[in-house]
């Protein structure tokens, strides 16, 4: 069977948006945040209605295209402290996008601004999502390629 490493890096995408959904959920749960990630990016579509389904596909979009990110990353950077880089590109992604979504969507008060501890919700979930993509891509992609 070959070994495809973009299609694997994007499955891994795909399943990092899932613990990052719940921390967020729980955050969601104990009023800490207004929305979970799937809520929140649901709003780049619907601008002002929440929807989980809608949120799960462009999250698994956003989740995959980070992966590949990463993974074209490495061949420029080393593998070593993958984790660490994963948490580091992620928290860099969510800068980005919370800073595209303050601008285009927030800032033209088609949303009610959001509070600030929802900030934290969103940034303490990337952390999770990056902590989860870089243990699967140490576990699934960079040690298959050394035994290859």
């Amino acid at each position: 069977m070959k070994f495809d490493k973009p299609s694997l890096a994007i499955l891994i995408g795909i399943l990092s948006t899932i613990p990052y959904e719940i921390i967020t959920r729980i955050f969601l749960h104990y009023g800490f945040a207004k929305y979970s990630v799937y809520q929140l990016t649901s709003l780049m579509i619907t601008l002002n209605r929440p929807n989980t389904g809608l949120g799960i596909v462009s999250s698994i979009i956003l989740g995959g295209a980070i992966s590949l990110l990463l993974l074209f990353s490495l061949k420029f950077l080393r593998p070593n402290n993958l984790i660490i880089k994963s948490i580091g590109l992620t928290l860099l992604s969510w800068l980005l996008l919370e800073v595209m979504f303050m601008w285009l969507i927030e800032g033209r008060e088609l949303i009610p601004h959001r509070p600030v501890s929802d900030y934290y919700s969103e940034m303490i979930g990337s952390l999770i999502f990056g902590l989860t993509q870089g243990i699967l891509f140490r576990k699934y992609l960079v040690t298959k390629t050394r035994r290859r």
